[in-house]
């Protein structure tokens, strides 16, 4: 029991200490390019890598958050 909250103290210490990642500001632009892995819908293993821009990313998270929104309000049809 004493070795783990020893071990516990150790992590939050390092946690603690640990300094985020400084970054330029001319990489914090919307115009900063960003690729990411992309799992083809219906496979596991099938993954793509897929780079846009901050801006661009940022496009296809507010499309599909819209057609998510626009999918829930259409009302459905009660079938008896």
């Amino acid at each position: 029991m004493i070795k783990l909250i020893i071990i516990g103290s150790a992590l939050v210490a390092t946690a603690a200490t640990a300094q985020p990642r400084s970054r330029d500001s001319e990489q914090e632009g919307p115009n900063e390019t960003i690729c990411r892995m992309v799992t083809e819908t219906g496979s596991r293993l099938n993954r793509t890598r897929v780079c846009m821009t901050r801006a661009q990313w940022a496009e296809q998270r507010r499309q599909i958050r819209e057609n998510v929104e626009r999918s829930q309000n259409v009302p459905q049809e009660r079938q008896y």
